[in-house]
């Protein structure tokens, strides 16, 4: 298990879980209507799970990571969760004590015999389910397997359930002003079940047992490794070619068909100005004729294919390209450099990116020869 994941998921074990277990252990007696000796065994029993973390507060799982360094405290909701966890845990245990030694408070609904059976065994089995991970990280296992665990949770919740449906039935045969208006129970017993269950389950699909070192700084194990990449070029792609056998009119007429199948490969347009899709007409195909440096001259040419879902559009007209013998050689800021991979091709660059009004072409041919 990953370090760092594993060090969140026993956070969460000592932090959350563990004095949650706490109430539902007094929500159970409550519920019983136990006598007041059982809040002296409640007591007892909190006290032992502090001893044991007490004891388990020198525990330190070791990390055997060659690329661990001081800046990643892969062992910091551990910490915090042992020392909160164990305030939690006294807090909740006083104050429900507290509440079950004074004259209790009579429920606005009592329930008979077998369902109260099944509430107490449902509180009972939800406490059993979140003080699991505490004690089997506290116990020097590391993080419970998610086979022990969940069907723990699933036997809370199945006896909730139960217990729900036997009232439901035993509710519905009564008049309307017969049934007990009782709130919040019992919708907090199954938001209480539900939320528990998860945080106590949930985590563990990540793994179980003690960390594995050799994953630190490896997020991506079990992926095919992948070669690595040099400093230069940054964009593994081919060589342009950098002249073309064209003369000035097959230049100009290709960068021309190139700009007018970018247009057909798009496919339909989309008006971005109409508060409803509507089609938008294609935009019009125009060059313009500058000179070059080293004497002769190129044309230029630009689109903006309006569209509200760019990343479908843009690798259709990128595929265009390719079809016509060009190839991505490069890539900044979110825009695709693409290149002629043809010695006949008319077009020395071209740019393929996107914007709040659609994907931006931009292409440049090469240089006539005179």
């Amino acid at each position: 298990m990953e370090p760092g994941t594993f060090d969140g998921t026993a956070g969460i074990a000592l932090l959350l879980l563990l004095p949650t277990s706490v109430l539902f252990v007094a929500a159970a007696i409550r519920r019983s209507g136990a006598p007041r000796w059982a809040w002296a065994c409640f007591l007892s029993g909190t006290v032992g799970v502090l001893v044991l973390l007490h004891l388990a507060g020198g525990v330190r799982y070791p990390v055997d990571a060659p690329e661990r360094s001081a800046l990643d405290p892969w062992d910091f909701f551990q910490i915090v969760g042992l020392g909160v966890g164990r305030i939690g845990v006294v807090v909740n245990a006083v104050v429900a004590t507290a509440r079950g030694l004074r004259h209790p408070v009579p429920y606005d609904e009592v329930l008979p015999r077998r369902e109260t059976a099944l509430v107490v065994a449902a509180y009972s089995t939800m406490a059993v389910a979140a003080a699991v991970p505490a004690v089997w990280w506290a116990s020097g296992l590391g993080v419970v397997p998610l086979p022990v665990e969940l069907p723990v949770v699933l036997a809370a919740v199945a006896f909730l359930t139960t217990a729900l449906l036997l009232r439901w039935r035993r509710l519905r045969v009564l008049d309307e002003a017969d049934r007990p208006i009782g709130f919040p129970w019992p919708a907090d017993a199954v938001v209480a079940v539900w939320l528990v269950g998860a945080l106590a389950a949930g985590p563990l699909v990540a793994g179980s047992g003690l960390p594995d070192g050799s994953l630190v700084g490896r997020p991506d194990e079990g992926r095919p490794p992948t070669a690595p990449r040099s400093a230069e070029p940054e964009w593994p792609g081919p060589t342009p070619a950098a002249s073309t056998s064209l003369d000035a009119a097959a230049i100009e007429a290709g960068t021309r068909a190139l700009l007018a199948d970018s247009i057909d490969r798009a496919g339909p347009l989309d008006d971005l100005t109409s508060p409803t899709p509507a089609p938008a007409d294609a935009p019009p195909v125009v060059l313009v004729e500058q000179a070059c440096d080293q004497g002769g001259r190129r044309w230029t040419g630009s689109l903006v294919l309006p569209t509200v879902r760019p990343q479908d559009l843009a690798p259709r007209v990128l595929a265009g390209w390719r079809a016509a013998g060009y190839a991505p050689v490069d890539r900044a800021m979110g825009t695709d450099v693409v290149g002629p991979v043809r010695p006949d091709a008319a077009v020395e660059r071209m740019r393929l990116g996107g914007g709040t009004d659609g994907v931006h072409v931009d292409v440049q041919s090469f240089c006539t020869s005179g």
